[in-house]
């Protein structure tokens, strides 16, 4: 299927489906399917994730980017490297819309309220078995009075906001000095975004 501009672009498939089957229940869903697709019956996982946002904090006057540091155990597992490098992200809430969960997400995890919203992308990250619907924002922040730990309590999250001059950041797209996918397609956002700004912007 193509748009108007006569671009390929994902589109529905023409399928039949049985299911869910709950696989497993904890703080994510884990649910199996029967597909029927093209003559051929496969069998898919599927793990609920649901709506997600990401924020690229920018302080434009300082020209810093915002990050966090966070825990992530599945990273450890893979990779060794648990301590990761981040954008402030996380769930969207039942009846909230994007920009909202944005800039309540922003708040919990750097401390700071973003000034404004404007839309990066909107991705899946790995829809070959998570239903994750990510929408990364950039949120304009002033990164004054940064606090050292941020975080919500309520859910025993614990986030480590620091800033980066944003050449310093940008460094961080070398040599696999991060894993996380969010950051690194923001920052490569910011890249490019820099590179087509016109002399003396």
């Amino acid at each position: 299927m193509s748009d108007d501009a006569g671009l390929p672009a994902d589109a529905p498939a023409e399928i039949g489906l049985e299911g869910p089957t709950i696989a497993a229940r904890g703080f994510l869903t884990y649910e199996q399917y029967r597909v029927h697709l093209a003559g051929a019956t496969l069998k898919r996982d599927v793990v609920r994730i649901g709506r997600v946002v990401g924020i690229l904090c920018l302080d434009p006057a300082r020209d810093l980017v915002v990050l966090i540091r966070q825990f992530r155990l599945a990273a450890q597992l893979s990779a060794g490297r648990g301590d990761m490098i981040e954008l402030p992200a996380g769930r969207v809430d039942d009846g909230e819309d994007w920009e909202t969960a944005a800039a309540r997400e922003c708040r919990e995890e750097t401390g700071l309220v973003p000034r404004r919203l404007s839309l990066i992308h909107e991705i899946m990250p790995s829809p070959g078995v998570l239903d994750e619907h990510c929408r990364l924002f950039l949120g304009e922040v002033d990164a004054e009075r940064l606090p050292r730990i941020a975080g919500l309590a309520s859910e025993n999250e614990v986030t480590h906001p620091f800033a980066l001059p944003v050449p310093d950041a940008l460094r961080l797209l070398e040599d696999g000095r991060c894993l996380n996918g969010y950051l690194l397609l923001a920052l490569q956002w910011l890249a490019l975004r820099r590179l087509q700004r016109p002399a003396g912007a």
